[in-house]
């Protein structure tokens, strides 16, 4: 019988660079991207399973002293090229930790870093979960210095015991060497409606949830906002730093232009959660994705969700709980039918929210990540399988 996660009480050592997930940690979710919640989400939930959680963070700096938050020791250790001694420091840190268990879901030049440990001291298991469908192809995960960052990461993917893929269409984008390593394994959802919200009650026809960046494609929203005036739209979520500074003014100005558009900018996860049960659909315009928690977000009240290119998994034409529109003019018929016909919009939301209890519930996501951290080790001898058994105990 496979071992489960509760009841156990294991050494994490989640990876997460910046200042992100100890932001989400800390309840301040209005900057974060869905992979660094879910870092921060996962993190929390296997502390609050009692297990002993550390969460390294930072920019080499190293300024911080280790805190704690929602259980989870914060050490601000994350190494940078710039900092060479940065380096060694991550190093020792992740020595003084001595994890069963290293997890991270961002690309990284020091993945290998942390492969590394496991074989070096026979002890720790390196995970590595995938954020982004571009990130299965090393070559793809990077839009800059690819020579530098892609070998870097490709190795970091190898070093990796176990690779979590959101869903199948991640995994049959991995090179065929890395498949054999990698399971699926659910995003988290943290709390679920009891009953979908009730769209008689909504006051908001489509929402719009994201940080604001190119390959979200806002203009697309916007567009379909312009072609249907007669609707209540709203746009939350902030600027991205990355975005050019041309494309936020010409996106500002056409939201100000849209009177039937609202910018709510970036909000804390529980406003985002309650605009979302005020609204009738949530939209997607991004040209590519992992899993969106917006989308999880949406389903765990009961909102049916209206796609204009990303289906992550097939899941929304296989559970029905939306529609993929696949072109400008089908998002405006599909938003069009959905925020008119109640009957239909409350039979989806009913399946939408039944999907995400059975499959992305703190128990449905241990149960899948379980055999990654009790498996046999893929690419070490029976020896490390018996030694980690035993640290495992």
């Amino acid at each position: 019988m496979q071992p489960s996660l509760k009841g156990q009480s294991l050494r994490w050592c989640f990876f997460s660079p910046g200042r992100r997930s100890i932001d989400v940690l800390g309840g301040d979710s209005r900057t974060s991207g869905g992979a660094e919640a879910q870092v921060a989400h996962l993190a929390a939930a296997m502390a609050e399973l009692g297990h002993k959680v550390s969460l390294i963070y930072g920019d080499g700096s190293q300024r911080c002293p280790p805190t704690e938050l929602a259980s989870v020791t914060c050490i601000d250790a994350a190494p940078r090229w710039l900092k060479p001694s940065s380096i060694a420091a991550f190093w020792r840190v992740l020595r003084e930790i001595s994890p069963d268990v290293i997890y991270a879901r961002l690309p990284s030049d020091f993945l290998a870093l942390q492969g590394l440990l496991g074989r070096f001291d026979g002890r720790a298991r390196f995970i590595y979960a995938l954020a982004h469908d571009d990130h299965s192809r090393p070559w793809q995960a990077y839009s800059y210095r690819r020579w530098l960052h892609a070998p870097l990461y490709a190795l970091g993917l190898h070093s990796a015991e176990a690779i979590l893929a959101q869903h199948e269409g991640q995994r049959a984008r991995l090179a065929h060497r890395l498949q054999g390593r990698t399971i699926c394994v659910p995003n988290l959802v943290r709390s679920f409606a009891s009953v979908p919200r009730d769209f008689e009650g909504t006051s908001i026809d489509a929402i719009w949830v994201a940080q604001i960046r190119p390959e979200k494609r806002l203009e697309r929203f916007l567009d379909l906002a312009a072609s249907t005036p007669d609707l209540s739209c709203s746009v939350v979520g902030g600027f991205d730093p990355t975005l050019p500074a041309a494309s936020r003014v010409e996106l500002e100005q056409r939201i100000q232009s849209l009177s039937n558009v609202t910018y709510r900018g970036p909000q804390p996860a529980d406003v985002v959660l309650s605009l979302l049960a005020r609204s009738k659909v949530l939209v997607n315009t991004s040209s590519g994705e992992g899993f969106p928690n917006s989308m999880l977000e949406a389903w765990s009240l009961g909102v049916p969700v209206v796609s204009l290119a990303v289906d992550p998994g097939g899941i929304i034409e296989q559970q029905d709980i939306g529609l993929l529109s696949g072109g400008d003019v089908e998002l405006r018929n599909d938003v069009r039918l959905l925020t008119r016909r109640g009957s239909l919009n409350d039979r989806i939301g009913v399946r939408a929210l039944a999907y995400v209890k059975g499959r992305h519930s703190l128990e449905a996501v241990c149960a899948a990540l379980s055999p990654a951290i009790f498996g046999s080790p893929v690419t070490a001898g029976a020896h490390r399988a018996e030694h980690s058994r035993e640290a495992l105990s």
